[in-house]
């Protein structure tokens, strides 16, 4: 499994290098951005975005889909990675279990096929999205917030900023969450051969039963 999740930051940072540099570029990155909000970015914004996005690392091999219902099993194979945009997230969520695409990211996961989220489409590889809910409107309804658990049991909230600690503390009181990790927009989380690491131009927090505890750039965490 090879998983880069962020916090949900609009440039580059070094976690997108280290996504570029371990994906097959012969092969298309499938790009989905069902989680924005359509009004505020149309697709077509959506996907010049992404394309400004890798261009800095010479990568401009994309491929966007909007209806996850279209993509079969076998239509996987043509890919070589996965992005998956933000924006919200029980939407996103609700989503990728009902068109069958949830299954897929668990096949896709276990052929270690390099996947990528920002922001929401971190959160869902996390063992709920239940820190998004601080943010996100519910609109959809969902009751079941159990998300794919890619992050040893840990739960993830993106967009971190140290004003939001008791909002954490909180919600992890309030829905029995054991341990979160809270990144700033500009870090992230490598996930590769049962070891998550952090990248970024900020650190991570970590929030369990000890408190919180930081864990910079480049180091190993359980």
């Amino acid at each position: 499994m090879k998983l880069f999740l962020s916090g949900g930051s609009s440039k580059p940072f070094n976690l997108d290098k280290e996504f570029i540099e371990t994906i097959n570029k012969s092969k298309p990155l499938l790009y989905i951005p069902i989680a924005i909000d359509t009004k505020s970015h149309p697709y077509l914004e959506c996907f010049e975005w992404v394309k400004r996005y890798f261009s800095g690392f010479n990568f401009s091999n994309i491929e966007m889909v909007t209806d996850l219902r279209k993509l079969s099993r076998k239509d996987l194979d043509k890919f070589g990675s996965v992005y998956i945009g933000g924006g919200n997230t029980p939407y996103l969520l609700k989503e990728l279990k009902d068109s069958g695409f949830y299954k897929h990211l668990e096949y896709l996961a276990n052929k270690d096929i390099p996947l990528a989220g920002g922001s929401a489409g971190a959160i869902i590889f996390a063992k709920t999205i239940v820190p998004s809910l601080s943010s996100d409107e519910n609109k959809v309804g969902l009751k079941d917030f159990s998300a794919l658990n890619k992050l040893q049991g840990y739960d993830l909230d993106a967009h971190y900023e140290p004003s939001m600690d008791a909002e954490i503390k909180t919600y992890m009181k309030r829905y029995n969450l054991e341990k979160v990790i809270a990144l700033p927009e500009r870090c992230g989380v490598h996930v590769s051969n049962g070891k998550m690491k952090v990248f970024g131009e900020e650190s991570a927090f970590i929030f369990d039963s000890k408190g919180k505890r930081e864990v910079k750039h480049g180091e190993e965490f359980k």
